[in-house]
């Protein structure tokens, strides 16, 4: 196996003189050998970009119990009023196990998810409300009836 070290950070590409560094030229030129350049589509997709337009479920009521429609989406919840989210058990909705829900607070009313009977929702510090107005966070179900919330928390 042939190593190989960079040039260091401050080693400029390009000298003063507008000439390509020799110690840069050389390396990349070895990396070409690996990989021609001339090999690789013009046309490259951006690998980190993610292809997944979100449907938006936009509600405004103080109480929401999500549906299987909910699935891979975007919730948000506005209201000037306490908003309670409920997880429902999967007796009642079937997610499967992976679902992912994303959700964000965007009223001033603080939203706060609730365990269906039998439904554990997992978080930091047990924290199940969102931190306050635009915070957001996603809710993915790793087991029947077990859910993990991740984000911006409180209790």
């Amino acid at each position: 196996m042939t190593k190989i070290s960079l040039p260091t950070i401050s080693e400029k590409l390009i000298d003063d003189g507008g000439r390509a560094n020799k110690t840069w030229y050389d390396k990349l030129k070895f990396l070409e050998t690996l990989q021609p350049l001339s090999d690789i589509p013009a046309a490259v997709p951006d690998a980190t970009k993610s292809d997944v337009t979100r449907a938006i479920n936009a509600q405004t009521g103080t109480s929401y119990t999500f549906a299987l429609t909910d699935a891979g989406k975007f919730c948000s919840f506005s209201n000037g009023s306490a908003i309670t989210v409920t997880v429902p058990p999967n007796g009642t909705i079937a997610f499967p196990v992976g679902t992912q829900i994303d959700v964000a607070q965007t009223g001033a009313g603080k939203t706060t998810f609730a365990q269906g009977v039998g439904v554990t929702i997992n978080s930091l510090s047990g924290n199940k409300a969102l931190s306050g107005q635009y915070a957001g966070g996603t809710l993915l179900q790793t087991a029947a009836n077990v859910w993990l919330l991740v984000g911006s928390l409180t209790a």
